[in-house]
């Protein structure tokens, strides 16, 4: 192989067994260790390089998968997600680690995944939430802040049942670390309330928006939302305007029988 390249290959590995895990529709994404961005993806040790890697996943064969960077790339962040639902980020996996071990006995998973830039368009993450898995909750990390802008949080629009905004609509991304999806409530003059036009989106509540009026305080009830495997690919949306928002978008969810 070439001395310009480092060459990085994993095997599915059963974690209970030992045994080697044969999977073909496997996703994995190379991350930047320690980013949300990816290095430069080459598909082979001649060079040649993988367009837009950050939302390019690697596909496994038999369970196994190779891809090379720059030599220079020594740990990466990896987010799998393989043919039986299971989610995992794996960070600073160093390129000597050749085994990712995958738990058949675990139901509750995470799936993480890297946002970046977006103006005012839906931008597919390049990963697929598969069919029947009961998605519970919905974060975001944000690492690099983009003042005055919201980000939304969905399955992509232009599929059947997909919506954009349905896991969080409208979140803040003025503000670095963790965000969750509940609504603030707002001290009014009259009464306390909460508006719900950002948040949770429509497939994780239920909510009724409120006002500065007696009787109109408003309310939310957490649901969860069950996949359909139509509606699959995980977006994310910037408002208008924005420009250097990036982090992480978080989903907690349970594998179905």
């Amino acid at each position: 192989m070439s001395v310009t390249f480092r060459e990085w290959y994993f095997t599915l590995v059963d974690a209970q067994t030992g045994e080697s895990v044969d999977d073909d529709t496997a996703q994995l994404l190379v991350l930047t260790a320690d980013a949300p961005t990816s290095p430069s993806i080459y598909s082979d040790d001649k060079g040649t390089s993988v367009s837009n890697p950050v939302r390019t996943p690697r596909t496994f064969s038999n369970g196994r998968v190779r891809f090379w960077t720059d030599r220079s790339v020594t740990s990466v962040d990896l987010v799998l997600m393989t043919a039986k639902k299971q989610a995992y980020f794996l960070e600073d996996v160093p390129y000597s680690r050749h085994r990712l071990l995958v738990s058949a006995v675990d139901w509750s998973h995470t799936l993480v995944l890297p946002f970046g830039v977006s103006d005012n368009t839906e931008v597919d993450t390049g990963i697929d939430l598969p069919g029947a898995v009961l998605v519970t909750d919905a974060h975001l990390k944000v690492t690099t802040v983009d003042a005055t802008e919201t980000l939304d949080f969905g399955l992509l629009s232009s599929e059947a049942n997909g919506d954009a905004d349905g896991f969080m609509l409208v979140q803040s991304v003025a503000t670095a670390g963790f965000v969750t999806g509940y609504p603030v409530i707002t001290n009014g003059t009259n009464i306390d309330f909460s508006l719900h036009t950002s948040g949770y989106g429509a497939f994780l509540k239920q909510g009724l928006a409120g006002a500065d009026a007696v009787a109109t305080v408003g309310g939310v009830t957490r649901r969860y939302y069950l996949t359909d495997g139509v509606a699959k690919s995980v977006t994310y949306t910037g408002s208008a305007g924005s420009d250097t928002a990036a982090g992480y978008l978080i989903l907690e969810y349970k594998r179905v029988p």
